[in-house]
């Protein structure tokens, strides 16, 4: 029985670990200071009736449920991920990156508010500066 409850505790922190755990070596980049260098490709992960109504223009809609059959298509280019929730981020990033995708950074676009996220008003709404 103990061993089942170590097993069990195991696979749900790893579960944990890769749903909410920041990936290493991403940073938060501003949509207009991506260039087109590099063959880099603006990956947008939101589902597609979000992407509908607030499209981002340049960017490529898998939704996060699709990437699995699509991540071929990504091998060999700069990836910038789009997301609206870290969450979102987080998984696409970290499956990305263990295919060999070389993911360089993320944006937040928020939906319910006109405006997008700034990268540097949201760390200093978390704490960090």
């Amino acid at each position: 029985m103990t061993t089942f409850l170590i097993v069990l505790t195991i696979i749900f922190t790893r579960f944990l670990y890769k749903r909410y755990v920041p990936v290493l070596g991403l940073s938060c980049v501003e949509l207009e200071k991506i260039n087109d260098q590099d063959h880099t490709i603006i990956l947008d992960v939101r589902d597609s009736s979000i992407v509908y109504k607030s499209r981002v223009a340049g960017t490529v809609n898998i939704p996060l449920a699709y990437l699995k059959k699509n991540y071929y298509l990504f091998e060999g280019n700069s990836i910038y991920i789009i997301g609206s929730e870290m969450i979102d981020v987080n998984v696409s990033a970290s499956f990305l990156k263990n295919k060999g995708a070389k993911v360089k950074g993320y944006y937040l676009y928020n939906n319910k508010q006109p405006t997008r996220f700034n990268c540097r008003k949201r760390r200093e709404i978390h704490g960090v500066q």
